[in-house]
């Protein structure tokens, strides 16, 4: 079957992925449980109906992975890597229509994971029907992986350390492509440096809080002071420069406002910072003793991750609020520690075979040169590249800004598109 024949049947398959990515939105794989063990079966029961060899793999019985297998003529290896556990919905009132119900409408399905990335697997799993069906020459492995969302503890961090991920290039389908009219690949993503601020006091009854000491207010004090860092320059690797010019260009594209445009020109350079977690206090009427904020800080590939903490830990200290101190998830770095070493992310160079032939491929379904970035969340590539050394670049389905929002949605348009690719690439890819 040539590459145009693939790419026809991938347009005759636009009800069929737009119904995959509607039946994979109705099972709420969502965190804090984060349980794929109904989706798993869903997926299992497709790749067993179009005669796709699969297999199931789990460290945690609620938290299954499963890989489909199609054989090929080489013994290079393509995997394709995406995650099937979602963040939670929030408030059911902010959505049109309800989180979990998959909705099919206009071109667009609605849902939670819809963009994020039951889309791309959708696209992936069609793509692996497609290619079931030919003889091809490379063998390719369709991985849907677990806990993501929450740094693949049961889902690709395991499989890579575990040795389950063997292949000699990966293609992961998370992230924004960019659609037809912006084609984008991703040569890597970033990382975090995670902190948690703890605040201690000491109790009182709240009719006499000048008897206590309220951690509460000792933390107000100090968060404005953490988000001191993202005022610290990175030192990057000089081979990031031009993929970080052309990541500013492909996000400028979409800041309206000089609001926007000023924070996606400093997106790269420095960490961005955001305070999204507060937790303290145990009834209205005592003086809390103990307090905490968690911040979500994100650094571009390739920055020390002890050098931020450290900048963190100045300026924490610099505050002179006593009794509050950082407890930046050092344990949850230490466990990561080896493989994973101290720069954040991971990248890719532009210049390789592989991402040579993936422009090609690219190229080949949307018309146009992909250009190649740097994404701005983290992915499983973080564990494909760093623990297991696969090579990983990323091309994912999303629509850009949708992503953890309510009203979660993806067109019908960019899953056929994902189809193309993901089919594309490993009947053309030539090392």
């Amino acid at each position: 079957m040539s590459i145009s024949k693939v790419f026809a049947e991938a347009d005759k398959a636009s009800k069929e992925v737009a119904e995959l990515t509607s039946g994979l939105v109705k099972f709420n794989s969502a965190h804090p449980e984060g349980r794929t063990d109904e989706i798993v079966p869903y997926i299992a029961e497709y790749f067993a109906k179009h005669g796709i060899e699969h297999e199931v793999h789990a460290t945690d019985p609620k938290k299954p992975n499963i890989v489909g297998k199609l054989p090929g003529k080489s013994n290079h290896k393509v995997l394709w890597v995406g995650h099937i556990d979602v963040v939670p919905e929030g408030k059911p009132e902010a959505w049109k229509y309800p989180a979990y119900d998959g909705v099919i409408k206009g071109g667009i399905v609605h849902g939670r994971g819809s963009s994020d990335m039951k889309g791309s697997c959708a696209a992936a799993m069609v793509s692996a029907r497609i290619m079931s069906k030919m003889r091809l020459p490379n063998p390719v492995e369709f991985w849907f992986t677990a806990d993501e969302e929450i740094g693949g503890g049961a889902g690709a961090k395991w499989l890579a350390e575990s040795g389950r991920f063997k292949g000699e290039v990966c293609v992961i389908g998370d992230g924004n492509g960019g659609g037809a009219a912006n084609p984008s690949i991703d040569l890597g993503c970033k990382g975090g440096a995670q902190t948690r601020l703890v605040a201690k006091g000491k109790t009182a009854h709240g009719s006499t809080p000048f008897l206590g000491d309220n951690a509460i207010t000792k933390l107000i004090k100090v968060i404005p002071e953490v988000y001191k860092i993202g005022n610290y320059r990175l030192e990057l690797p000089e081979d990031l420069n031009k993929p970080i010019r052309d990541s500013v260009k492909f996000y400028m594209s979409e800041a309206k406002t000089p609001e926007l445009q000023k924070a996606v020109r400093r997106l790269f350079n420095y960490p961005s910072v955001t305070c999204n977690m507060i937790n303290g206090g145990v009834k209205i009427n005592v003086v809390p003793d103990y307090a905490e904020a968690e911040f979500d800080i994100r650094l571009t590939p390739g920055a020390s991750v002890s050098a931020v903490r450290k900048e963190i830990d100045s300026i924490v200290k610099s505050a002179g609020v006593p009794g509050v101190e950082v407890a930046s998830g050092r344990e949850t770095h230490a466990k990561a520690s080896g493989k994973l070493g101290d720069q954040a992310g991971f990248y890719e160079s532009p210049d390789t075979v592989f991402a040579k032939q993936f422009t090609k491929a690219i190229k080949k379904a949307t018309g146009k040169k992909p250009g190649m970035k740097i994404l701005t969340g983290g992915t499983d590539g973080i564990s494909t590249s760093k623990i297991a050394g696969i090579p990983s670049l990323g091309y994912g389905t999303s629509i850009s800004g949708v992503a953890h929002q309510p009203n979660e949605y993806i067109t019908v348009e960019n899953l056929v598109l994902g189809i193309k690719v993901y089919a594309a690439f490993p009947i053309l890819y030539k090392p």
